[in-house]
């Protein structure tokens, strides 16, 4: 009888230890060193934040098997900074996606494809038509997409109440220098002018420009809160960077490292959808209470629909650039 129990015993065991085996090996059992960079935004930021989220909870999720190395503005500009990962010398980067390796990736500042954050998130997230568009982008040129970054909404800082085109006439704003970018600010009723982004103060305050556009609330309050009195959120496109690693180093973790990974930054540009939104309002708030008068056109419906109207008719320039296969995509999936 003891025996029997003994065999029952280490059968139990035996198979127990058997079990666990597998379970071992599809945890992941390669050991990584990443490297991950984030060169737009210095610590305190949220997007700086998001790559340490990243890298804190790989890490402790594989028990130190999977770890990082963290690298930030001093390795220079988000166009060095695409090359090093094309070139496998950074793994991981959450940084805008350079149109000079590809002009499709125009396509992440699409003028008027949304204006609101509930749609954005729908098309741009997991499952989303554009993110399939990124995605087969991203692997045609040695690439994998993890995710999209919604930075935010984009608008105008200058010195009239112009949110209209018959209010925009004559007013010289500087745009960035792609011209699809600044044809929508022409659409809108605009004079444009292009200037280095560090001379825009200067040419505010000498009346060179009237203002600046391009960027989101958060960027007027750090560069113009002073010499501007007016910030309009045209919501004329929405900057957005891309969550990439390296295709190679991406292929070359095993398969629930690669299911680890991509889960957690699923939650990340997730969460960002509400956070964006949220830091939206809270720096027009800040400009309003430092003094500036801040009109957002989704309250105002008819100057909205007329201001996407006009963002629109750039569509056929957008269509040259990314194909005509990828816009039918888009036009037939905002139909749906």
């Amino acid at each position: 009888m003891k025996s029997n129990i003994f065999a029952l015993s280490c059968f139990i065991g035996l198979t127990l230890i058997n079990c666990s085996f597998p379970n071992d090996a599809e945890a992941g059992t390669k050991k990584h060193t990443l490297k991950i960079a984030h060169t737009i935004l210095p610590a305190p930021s949220a997007s700086r934040a998001a790559i340490e989220d990243l890298a804190d909870r790989v890490t402790k999720q594989t028990d130190g098997r999977i770890k990082f190395k963290r690298y930030g503005i001093e390795l220079g500009d988000y166009l060095e900074i695409n090359e090093m990962v094309l070139r496998g010398e950074v793994d991981i980067m959450l940084d805008p996606i350079a149109t000079t390796f590809d002009p499709r990736w125009a396509a992440m500042q699409f003028p008027y494809l949304v204006t609101d954050y509930s749609t954005a998130g729908e098309i741009f997230g997991p499952g989303g038509f554009m993110n399939t568009l990124f995605t087969n982008w991203a692997d045609e040129k040695g690439m994998h997409w993890m995710g999209t970054w919604m930075q935010g909404f984009t608008g105008v800082s200058l010195d009239h109440p112009a949110t209209t085109p018959e209010e925009a006439k004559g007013l010289k704003i500087r745009s960035t220098p792609v011209g699809l970018i600044q044809d929508i600010y022409r659409n809108l009723g605009f004079e444009v002018s292009i200037l280095p982004y560090s001379e825009v103060p200067t040419a505010i305050s000498t009346g060179v420009i009237e203002g600046q556009a391009g960027g989101g609330p958060a960027q007027s309050w750090n560069l113009v809160r002073d010499i501007n009195k007016y910030y309009i959120h045209y919501r004329d496109s929405l900057e957005l960077w891309g969550f990439v690693m390296n295709k190679d180093a991406w292929e070359n973790l095993e398969a629930d490292d690669q299911e680890l990974i991509q889960s957690i930054v699923n939650e990340i540009v997730a969460d960002r959808v509400k956070v964006a939104e949220a830091e939206e309002q809270e720096y027009m708030k800040k400009l309003s209470d430092h003094g500036l008068t801040v009109i957002d056109l989704i309250d105002s419906p008819a100057k909205l629909a007329k201001a996407t109207e006009l963002g629109r008719e750039t569509w056929p320039k957008m269509e040259e650039t990314i194909g005509k296969e990828a816009m039918d995509t888009i036009r037939t999936s905002l139909k749906n």
